[in-house]
C-alpha cells in the first residue's frame, strides 16, 4: 500500500512540472538558436518570471473561485485597481512599507469583491451583467481619486521587499498553502465542489449556496489585488484606466486557469495545477519576449495556442471515442485473422 501511495505522489509530480520543463525547453532552444540568449540568462530575468508568475497565479485563483462555478465576474480587473489604488496608497501615507502596501489592497480588494457578491445574490442579475456595471463604477472611482495618478511606489522607500525574491516565493508558498486547505480540505471548499456538481442538488443538501458564492467573491477580491500589488511591484506604477479597460487582465488570465484546472484534474489539485499552468505560460511569454517580437505577435502566439487547447478540450471525448473505436476495429480484425 505505502509502495503504491509513493508511486502515485511521484506520478503526480512528474504530471505536475512536466509542462513547465517542457516550455522551459523549448522555448530555452529556440531563444539560443535565434536570439543567442537563454530564456533565464540573468537575476532580472528571474525576478520577472517569479513576480509574473505571482501575479498571474494569483489572477488565475480569483477567476477560478468564480468562474468555475458558473460565474463570470467581469469586475475583477477593476476591483484590482481598485484595492491597489485605495490600499496601496493608504499604506504610502500611513508609511507602511510593502507589507502594508500589499495586506491594504487585499483588505480592500475583499471589500469590492465582498460588495459584489452581496449584490449578486441579492439583486440576482446576471455575473456578466453585474460585472459590466460594477467595473465601470469601480474604474470612474478609481480613476477620480488622488488626482487620477494612481499607484506610485518607484521610488518609494520600504517597498523593495515587493521585488525581493525570498518574499515573493514567501508570499507565493502562503497562498499555495492557504487556498488548498480552503478548497480541498475545508468545509468551505467542500460545499464549493458540491454547488459546482449541482446548484439545486447542494441546496436541497443544506448548503447555504449564497454564503458559499459571497466567501468565493470576496476571497477573488481580495486575490486580484494581491496580483495587482506584485504587478505594480513589476512596473513600478499603476495607472487607471477607463472604459472597461481593466477587463483585458481577467481575459488574458483565463489561459493559465483553464491550464491549470486541466493539469489539476490529473494530480487532484487544482490549486497545484493552476500553479503550473501559470509557471508555464509566463515561461512561454519571458521565452517570446527573448526573440525580440513586438507585443501584438506575442499575443497572437498565446492566445492562438489557448485556442488550440480550448478546441481539444471541448472535443476531448470525440479523440477518447474514435481511439476506442479504432482499438476495437484492430481486435476485431486480429480476432477474425486467428479463426
Amino acid at each position: 500500500m505505502k509502495q503504491r501511495t509513493l508511486e502515485y505522489r511521484i506520478k503526480n509530480v512528474i504530471q505536475l512540472i512536466s509542462l513547465p520543463l517542457i516550455v522551459f525547453v523549448v522555448m530555452n532552444v529556440l531563444d539560443l538558436s535565434i536570439a543567442g540568449t537563454r530564456t533565464v540568462s540573468t537575476i532580472t530575468d528571474l525576478k520577472t518570471l517569479l513576480r509574473t508568475g505571482l501575479t498571474c497565479y494569483c489572477f488565475a485563483l480569483a477567476l477560478n473561485c468564480n468562474l468555475l462555478s458558473g460565474r463570470m465576474d467581469l469586475s475583477a480587473g477593476a476591483q484590482m485597481y481598485m484595492g491597489c489604488v485605495f490600499g496601496g496608497n493608504l499604506a504610502l501615507q500611513l508609511h507602511l512599507g510593502g507589507v502594508g502596501i500589499l495586506v491594504l489592497s487585499m483588505a480592500v480588494g475583499a471589500l469590492c469583491g465582498l460588495l459584489v457578491g452581496l449584490l449578486f445574490v441579492n439583486l440576482r442579475i446576471l455575473p456578466m451583467v453585474l460585472g459590466i456595471g460594477m467595473t465601470l463604477i469601480f474604474e470612474c472611482f478609481s480613476f477620480g481619486a488622488y488626482n487620477q495618478q494612481g499607484l506610485m511606489i518607484y521610488g518609494k522607500s520600504g517597498v523593495s521587499i515587493l521585488s525581493n525574491v525570498t518574499f515573493i516565493l514567501a508570499v507565493a508558498a502562503a497562498l499555495l498553502l492557504i487556498m488548498t486547505f480552503l478548497f480541498q480540505y475545508s468545509s468551505f471548499g467542500y460545499k464549493r465542489r458540491a454547488i459546482q456538481g449541482d446548484q439545486k442538488l447542494a441546496s436541497d443538501a443544506g448548503i447555504n449556496i449564497f454564503v458559499n458564492c459571497v466567501i468565493c467573491y470576496t476571497l477573488a477580491g481580495a486575490l486580484v489585488a494581491c496580483a495587482g500589488v506584485f504587478d505594480t511591484a513589476y512596473k513600478g506604477s499603476l495607472t487607471p484606466v477607463l472604459g472597461m479597460s481593466s477587463n483585458g487582465s481577467v481575459f488574458s488570465n483565463m489561459f493559465p486557469l483553464f491550464l491549470g484546472v486541466f493539469i489539476g484534474a490529473y494530480v487532484g489539485n487544482p490549486i497545484l495545477g493552476v500553479l503550473s499552468g501559470a509557471v508555464s505560460v509566463r515561461l512561454l511569454i519571458l521565452g517570446l519576449s527573448k526573440l525580440s517580437l513586438e507585443g501584438s505577435v506575442q499575443n497572437i502566439i498565446v492566445y492562438s495556442l489557448f485556442l488550440i487547447f480550448m478546441i481539444y478540450r471541448m472535443n476531448v471525448d470525440k479523440f477518447s471515442y474514435a481511439k476506442k473505436k479504432r482499438e476495437r476495429i484492430r481486435l476485431a480484425q486480429q480476432t477474425r485473422q486467428a479463426v
